[in-house]
C-alpha cells in the first residue's frame, strides 16, 4: 500500500533537462556523466537539449538544470562542479518546486550580452588610512562610482534590473587605503554568485592606483570566469538569435501525475494515537530542508537527523507535539560552506539541538487511514536558547505500509526571522528575502509501541 502512495506522492514522471552550448565544454566533459549516471540511478528522464533547437524566454545561459514533475518547475542556480549542490537540488525540488519571483537589483552595474543579463552589485568599504583634510567620504564614493561607469567597457549602470535565474552576478568588493602621501591605493576581490566566502579574485598586496585599472580587471576577470572558470562558474549567453519557444512547444510541459495507481483503503486496524518519529518518506526526499525565501532560495540545505513525538489526546481531541532537530546533521553540500554554517552561525557544536513544541488549540477530530487532515498549530522553536512563537502548516495523513503496519506521512512548513530572532547572519540581497528562512518537512512517524492503543 505504502508504495503505491510514495509513487502518487512523488508523482510517476520526473525529469531532469539539461539545456547547453557547444561551447559548454568543460560542463559537458565534467559534470553531464555525473548528471547522466544520477538520474539513470534514480529513475529520472534525462532530457538534453542544445540551444539550437530554441529555448524558453526565462532560459538566459547555459548550461542550464531544470527539475520538473507534477508539482512545478525549478532551475538550478549553483556551480555545476559542486554536485552535491546539484543532487540537493533535486532532492529538494522533488517537493517543493520553486516559486516565481523577480531577482531585482537597484542602481547596478549590467552587462547586456545577448539575452543574458551580468549584473556587478558595488561595495566600496569604509576607508583606511590617513584621510586629507576637508575629505568628505560620501562625495569620494559617488566619483569612483562616476568613474567606472565612465571607464567600464561593457557594464553600464541601471536603475533597476529583473534578473532571470540564469542571469549571473560578479560582485566588486573595493577596499581603498590613502598612504600618506594622501594618494589612494584601491584593493579589490571579485565574488562569484555562488559563494560570498572565496574570491575568484583578489589584489591584495598589489592594489590598483585608479578606478580606470579596477573597471579593466573587473571585467578581464568576469569574462575569464565566463569562458574558463575551472570551478563551475563558465556560463555561455544565449545569442538574441536563439529562438524562443515555450516549454510546450519544445515538448517539456510539466508531467501529469497518473491517477490510475490510486488504490481504494480497504478495512484496517485501529488508529494508534501515538507516534514517534520513523524515517524519511523516501531515501531521495530530505526530512528537514530550509531555504531562504526567493529570490534568495539558491541558499538552501537539509537536516538529516530528527526526533519527535505527536499525541492525539481523545478526551479533549488536541494534539501535542514535540520535535528535536540535530543540528549537527545540517548541510548545504558544500563540505567548506557547512564548516562555516555549524561553527559560526548556528553554532551547532554549542547549541546540537533546536526544537519545536506545541498544543493544539482547537479540536482535532480522529482521521482515518487514507484520508489527510490539513492542520495549523502555534508552538514555540528554540535555537541556540532563544525562543520565538511559530504557526506551522501541516497535513497529517494515516497510511499502511505493504506488511499492513500504520505509519503517519507529516507534511509541515513555516518560516523563521534567522536575521532579527536569531541573529544568523543572512545572504547578500534584498528585504525581507535575506532575513526569512522557509522551512518544509516530510517524513513518516510509526505507532508508539507503548502508547499506541487507545483508551
Amino acid at each position: 500500500m505504502w508504495g503505491i502512495l510514495s509513487q502518487v506522492l512523488l508523482a510517476q514522471e520526473q525529469q531532469l533537462i539539461v539545456f547547453y552550448h557547444e561551447a559548454d565544454q568543460h560542463f559537458l566533459e565534467n559534470t553531464l556523466p555525473k548528471v547522466q549516471a544520477y538520474t539513470a540511478e534514480k529513475g529520472i528522464e534525462l532530457e538534453k537539449r542544445g540551444v539550437g533547437e530554441g529555448l524558453p524566454g526565462e532560459i538566459t545561459a547555459t548550461p542550464a538544470l531544470i527539475y520538473q514533475n507534477a508539482k512545478g518547475r525549478s532551475i538550478y542556480a549553483s556551480r555545476y562542479m559542486e554536485f552535491s549542490t546539484v543532487e540537493n537540488f533535486i532532492r529538494t525540488s522533488r517537493v517543493v518546486p520553486q516559486r516565481k519571483a523577480d531577482i531585482q537589483l537597484k542602481k547596478v552595474f549590467v552587462w547586456e550580452n545577448g539575452r543574458t543579463q551580468i549584473a556587478a552589485p558595488l561595495k566600496i568599504t569604509e576607508i583606511q588610512g590617513k584621510l586629507p583634510t576637508g575629505f568628505n567620504e560620501a562625495e569620494w564614493k559617488n566619483n569612483i562610482i562616476a568613474e567606472l561607469e565612465e571607464s567600464f567597457q561593457q557594464f553600464s549602470m541601471k536603475e533597476v534590473v529583473k534578473l532571470s535565474r540564469t542571469d549571473r552576478q560578479f560582485y566588486l568588493d573595493i577596499h581603498p587605503y590613502f598612504q600618506k602621501d594622501g594618494k589612494p591605493w584601491l584593493s579589490m576581490e571579485i565574488y562569484s554568485q555562488y559563494s560570498c566566502k572565496d574570491p575568484i579574485y583578489s589584489n591584495f598586496g598589489q592594489p590598483l592606483a585608479s578606478v580606470k585599472e579596477v573597471s579593466s580587471v573587473f571585467e578581464q576577470e568576469v569574462l575569464k570566469a565566463m569562458t574558463a572558470s575551472q570551478i563551475g562558474d563558465a556560463f555561455s549567453p544565449v545569442s538574441e538569435e536563439v529562438e524562443v519557444k515555450s516549454w510546450e512547444e519544445l515538448g517539456l510541459a510539466l508531467p501529469e501525475v497518473d491517477q490510475s495507481t490510486m488504490a481504494s483503503f480497504q478495512e484496517v486496524p485501529e488508529l494508534p494515537v501515538s507516534w514517534v518519529f520513523g524515517q524519511a518518506v523516501e531515501e531521495d526526499i530530505p526530512i528537514v530542508q530550509f531555504r531562504f525565501r526567493a529570490p534568495l532560495d539558491r541558499y538552501i540545505g537539509e537536516i538529516k537527523k530528527i526526533d519527535g513525538t505527536l499525541t492525539w489526546d481523545v478526551n479533549t481531541k488536541s494534539l501535542q507535539g514535540q520535535f528535536i532537530a540535530d543540528m549537527q546533521s545540517l548541510t548545504m553540500g558544500m563540505e567548506s560552506f557547512d564548516y562555516n554554517v555549524l561553527n559560526k552561525y548556528v553554532k551547532a557544536y554549542r547549541f546540537p539541538n533546536s526544537s519545536f513544541e506545541f498544543s493544539s488549540q482547537v479540536a482535532v477530530e480522529e482521521i482515518a487511514f487514507g484520508e489527510t487532515l490539513p492542520l495549523r498549530v502555534k508552538g514555540t522553536f528554540e535555537l541556540m536558547r532563544k525562543k520565538q512563537d511559530v504557526e506551522v502548516v501541516a497535513q497529517l495523513t494515516p497510511v499502511l505500509d505493504e506488511a499492513g503496519n500504520p505509519l503517519l506521512m507529516v507534511s509541515a512548513s513555516f518560516e523563521l526571522n534567522v536575521v532579527d530572532d536569531f541573529r544568523i547572519k543572512g545572504p547578500d540581497g534584498p528585504d525581507p528575502a535575506r532575513k526569512m528562512m522557509e522551512f518544509d518537512l516530510n517524513f513518516l512517524m510509526k505507532a508508539n509501541q507503548q502508547l499506541s492503543a487507545k483508551p
